[in-house]
Order: C-alpha cells, then sequence, then structure tokens
C-alpha cells in the first residue's frame, strides 16, 4: 500500500504543476487539501522525495521517481 499511496502522490505532482509547487512549499497542507492521509513512514518518504526537488527540473525528476513507483506517467 505505501508505494501506491506515495505513487499516487507522485503521480498528482507530475500532473498538477500547482499541486508540486504546493507540496515542495507545504507538504501536509498540499496533501491534506487534496485529500491524501499518508502515514508517517510515508511522510517520511515524501520528505526524502521532495529534498529532491529543489535540484534542478522538478517535472523531469518527478518522472524518474515515479519509475521507483512503478509508474509509467507517460512523458
Amino acid at each position: 500500500m505505501r508505494n501506491e499511496m506515495i505513487g499516487a502522490v507522485v503521480r498528482r505532482a507530475i500532473e498538477h504543476p500547482e499541486f508540486r509547487r504546493r507540496l515542495v512549499e507545504d507538504p501536509r497542507e498540499a496533501l491534506t487539501a487534496h485529500g491524501f492521509v499518508l502515514e508517517e513512514s510515508d511522510m517520511a518518504e515524501l520528505e526524502k522525495i521532495r529534498a529532491k526537488l529543489g535540484n534542478g527540473d522538478a517535472g523531469q525528476q518527478l518522472v524518474t521517481i515515479a519509475g521507483h513507483y512503478g509508474l509509467n506517467p507517460g512523458m
């Protein structure tokens, strides 16, 4: 289930730049606003992903990360 939830968040971030921006700025608020309820272990994983997004093209980084969670974003 963990990979599915994180994958869903990553997919949403790829598809919606505004969500991606909000996720980087305030992850808990962004997730709550979009109906995601994550366990603390999932939040820790997202914090790792969030830290990676500051370096370069966030969209391309998310596509790479998506691959780690078995997603094919088609980008």
